[in-house]
């Protein structure tokens, strides 16, 4: 492969990268990222300029759907997932006692104050 040609491949391969980068959607993200690295993993002992030529223009037209659907995922951005929260918003370790199974099972509740009798109503089954 021509220098130019490798550093052609180097080019694109960062701003597919680059612009997976931006997609709001986690799921999109990761994919994205993913199959842009098999892909140049899986062609990376091609020598045929024709199709290494091929291939460019495949990834071209590819990184122009990323940068379409980035745009579109920006405008309907959901929430964000709880595994892209920051590292130092740690959850709950598992001896705490908020977190331990027995409280969310029965969780304390203040016991109710009333002015009024409480009625016992009967539930019929049909």
């Amino acid at each position: 492969m021509a220098a130019s040609s490798r550093a052609q491949v180097l080019r694109l391969y960062r701003a597919l990268l680059r612009e997976s980068q931006r997609f709001s959607c986690y799921g999109y993200r990761t994919y994205a990222i993913r199959r842009i690295k098999d892909a140049f993993r899986e062609n990376k002992n091609i020598t045929d300029s024709e199709k290494i030529e091929e291939l460019l223009n495949k990834a071209k037209a590819n990184l122009q759907v990323i940068q379409r659907q980035v745009t579109i995922g920006q405008m309907y951005a959901t929430e964000k997932l709880i595994i892209e929260y920051p590292e130092d918003i740690q959850p709950r370790k598992a001896s705490d006692p908020e977190t331990t199974l027995a409280h969310l099972q029965h969780p304390i509740v203040p016991p109710r104050t009333e002015t009024a009798p409480r009625t016992e109503t009967a539930h019929v089954h049909i």
